[in-house]
């Protein structure tokens, strides 16, 4: 999705600047990768725990009130992926309503927004499925860094 949007941007630029010509389409495929590009990435993130963590506090709680924060964090954050979620689906279901503006000269008819809002919905699904992955890491008696070690 990177290469994509780096692409597309730069032949944008090129044909708007030196051949004083604009390719509408290219705008299509912009908004798609970083859209996709966002809610992907920010599903690995939650795979991967790359997330931003403030830990300002954890040096001076006890074990028993660091496992404490850390199943409030996660549940807050799981509780913000099903918010996510449900904005996915009323995405979802706007992008069936509606059709791409930019007219895209190749096709017959103007496309939904369903490949656009798909991301919110596909993303938040991923990243809730990956954060009740992480979810095992919670409840054992291991720490974050015997669990790095392996």
């Amino acid at each position: 999705m990177l290469v994509l949007i780096s692409i597309t941007l730069f032949a944008g630029v090129l044909t708007r600047y030196v051949f004083s010509y604009s390719v509408p389409e290219l705008e299509v495929l912009r908004k798609f990768s970083l859209l996709w590009l966002v809610f992907l990435g920010s599903a690995l993130a939650v795979k991967e725990k790359a997330h931003l963590e403030i830990d300002i506090f954890s040096e001076y709680l006890s074990e028993t009130g660091l496992k404490v924060k850390n199943i409030i964090v996660y549940l807050l954050s799981l509780f913000g992926m099903i918010i996510l979620l449900f904005i996915g689906i009323a995405a979802y279901r706007a992008g069936l309503m509606r059709t791409e503006l930019v007219p895209i000269r190749f096709l017959p008819s103007q496309p939904s927004l369903i490949y656009y809002y798909s991301a919110f919905l596909v993303g938040s699904v991923f990243m809730i499925y990956f954060h009740l992955l992480n979810a095992k890491y919670l409840f054992t008696r291991k720490n974050e860094e015997e669990v790095d070690e392996e």
